[in-house]
């Protein structure tokens, strides 16, 4: 009996020391959410330092891309061109993201986040500084198409590699303020521009090709993208991805290293071990290209991602297809309203619409070719990329309320679109249409949603696709209104004013706001 009791004492014991051993393999082995992680890895110097450098990513990108339009306004003299050859060189930055849009997403889902960004913005820069050296506007139009191809992969990937790799509390405003970084653009390339294109200089190039400010003017336009890509190498890839290709070690020495850069708190990262609770993550192994494209795809629009996929596209094509076309046709709108204003009196009232006809009209018979640029252009543009960066700081402070800024955004943008045609007085006018073009506070919030909707195997691709709605939506744009903006002026700002209500209604669709502690 003795015996059979020291036996049961040591079975007890030996469990009991199971027991603790398994706890403390437990505690020492800490399984973590995502969430979690990345919260733990904290806010500080490492989150900062890459929203700036992805911030100068998405700038270099709206400089690239709108920014050609002062370089075709510089070149139109050397290159002789005509208003198809220019109409057929401001569609390419379009034109480009529309074509790569896919491939982008698909290399973002299944090589990285930092390496599409990478490639993207070397080669981008690259071919972007051998375009000042076109000795023709066919040469130069087909490297814009490639340049912005491949820049055109910062839209997304900045947004999807930022929000992946920033804690959740301050996730969704770093992505706005990344967005007005971006809103500045038209300021940043008008100011380069005007001093630049200003200057009279002439270098023999050799082969009939001389070096005349527009080529200075490109190769500075160029140069962003090239700090991007640099400033790119000083960080890593976002570990939510590494986690989702099963590279589990390789994403927790990546969490390591940005808690370590945001002086993270306590002796050591304590995350051991991370998973991620999504569904719809599940991806075949071990397939063709082909099938791994088309697997990348179908699931946005099947159920459950469908309705919102439908419902994002449709904001983005709405906002890109407003915005983008009126901000190519900026510098020549702004230029054709500061000329009409001159010709009327301070007591006369004729609207925007109108000063902007009447001004076409009196100098369209006028054979003059010139490079040069406006001051009133330059301080138009500053005061749009001024303001607009102020309110998106401002609404940083409410970006938990994604829902309520969307509607507030798309309302208020609507409304000031339909009133920029009805008001007679020039000046308010004038402001009416920057207040249309205030709509593109909303793309923050768009990529927040796609960050926040879909699974991480699927994200890049619905940013991409979304990139790729909203280039062509714009290329539609731009179109349109170099075709009707002379003849139904009035009629254009009301057909956009009513698209961004629309958009404003179905805003209250969008799931509700949440929080984040």
């Amino acid at each position: 009996m003795t015996i059979k009791l020291q036996k049961m004492q040591d079975t007890e014991d030996g469990s009991n020391n199971n027991s603790l051993t398994t706890i403390r393999n437990a505690i020492e082995d800490q399984v973590h959410s995502y969430a979690e992680a990345i919260n733990l890895a904290g806010n500080g110097s490492y989150s900062i330092g890459l929203l700036a450098t992805l911030s100068v990513c998405t700038l270099a990108m709206g400089v690239d891309m709108f920014g050609f339009s002062v370089v075709i306004s510089g070149c139109t003299c050397d290159f002789n061109l005509d208003i198809s050859q220019t109409s057929i060189l401001l569609s390419m930055p379009f034109v480009g993201p529309i074509v790569m849009a896919y491939p982008w997403g698909y290399i973002s889902d299944t090589q990285g986040r930092r390496k599409s960004l990478l490639i993207a913005m070397w080669v981008s820069f690259v071919v972007s500084t051998i375009s000042a050296f076109s000795p023709n506007w066919i040469f130069m139009a087909v490297l814009k198409f490639i340049s912005t191809s491949f820049c055109s992969c910062a839209q997304s990937a900045s947004y999807t590699l930022l929000g992946e790799s920033c804690a959740e509390r301050v996730r969704d405003s770093y992505m706005l303020v990344m967005t007005s970084v971006l809103d500045f653009s038209l300021a940043a390339y008008v100011v380069v521009a005007y001093f630049i294109l200003n200057m009279d200089f002439s270098l023999d190039l050799g082969g009939g090709m001389e070096f005349a400010p527009w080529r200075l003017l490109a190769v500075a336009l160029a140069l962003p993208l090239g700090i991007g890509a640099m400033g790119m190498h000083f960080f890593y890839e976002s570990p939510k991805f590494l986690v989702n290709a099963e590279r589990q070690e390789e994403a927790l020495h990546n969490l390591r290293l940005i808690w370590k850069r945001n002086n993270g708190k306590g002796d050591k990262y304590p995350v051991k071990k991370v998973v991620l609770n999504e569904e719809g993550n599940e991806r075949s192994k071990d397939i063709s290209l082909l099938r791994s494209l088309w697997e990348q795809i179908v699931p946005l629009f099947k159920p459950p991602l469908v309705y919102r996929s439908l419902q994002l596209y449709f904001f983005t094509a709405v906002i890109f297809s407003t915005n983008n076309s009126f901000f190519i046709w900026f510098p020549y709108l702004v230029e054709k309203f500061s000329a009409g204003m001159n010709t009327f009196t301070s007591d006369e009232q004729a609207g925007l619409c109108q000063l902007i006809v009447d001004s076409y009209n009196k100098t369209e018979s006028i054979d003059t070719c010139t490079s040069t640029m406006e001051l009133s252009l330059v301080w138009s543009s500053l005061g749009q990329g001024t303001s607009f960066v102020i309110i998106m700081l401002v609404i940083t402070k409410l970006a938990y309320k994604k829902k309520a800024l969307m509607i507030i955004i798309m309302t208020s943008a609507g409304l000031m679109s339909i009133a920029a045609g009805l008001i007679k007085n020039n000046l308010i006018s004038f402001i009416m249409f920057f207040g249309l073009l205030a709509n593109e506070l909303g793309i923050g919030i768009i990529y927040t949603y796609f960050v926040d909707l879909y699974p991480t195997s699927y994200r890049g691709m619905a940013a991409c696709i979304g990139v790729m709605v909203a280039r062509a939506s714009a290329l539609g744009g731009v179109n349109v209104l170099g075709a009707f903006i002379m003849t139904h002026c009035n009629l254009m700002f009301y057909v956009c004013g009513g698209l961004m209500l629309l958009a404003g209604v179905i805003s209250f669709l969008l799931p509700p706001d949440i929080r984040k502690k």
